[in-house]
């Protein structure tokens, strides 16, 4: 596989963990569930904080791992690795609460 396609591959998913938790932080906001946006809000800044600790470290994971893809593709396997519950714990809380803002809905409708 083309070490520029395995790269932009990704990329799209490292993508997909700070759009969810965006989104959540945006949909907290505006429907006032502070728990929300407040913990997605630390999960954005953990993403950053872990990004850019792999990034400051790619010369050093250069040096110590030659990859097929360049040490980018195994820097960003690496935040993945690091992101990837944190979105899942994202993607978890919004559905929740949207079931709890449809639920809340249904009880007032029904009063």
């Amino acid at each position: 596989m083309d070490g520029q396609l395995l790269f932009a591959m990704f990329l799209v998913t490292l993508l997909v963990g700070p759009i969810l938790m965006t989104i959540s932080i945006v949909f907290g906001i505006r429907k006032k569930v502070k728990w929300l946006w407040i913990t997605n809000v630390f999960f954005l800044v953990f993403s950053f904080v872990i990004a850019a600790y792999y990034v400051l470290q790619i010369d050093q994971i250069a040096t110590q791992n030659p990859t097929p893809g360049g040490s980018g593709v195994l820097v960003m396997l690496l935040i993945s690795s690091w992101i990837s519950v944190p979105t899942a714990l994202s993607f978890f809380l919004l559905a929740a609460a949207i079931f709890m803002e449809q639920r809340r809905k249904t009880k007032l409708n029904q009063a």
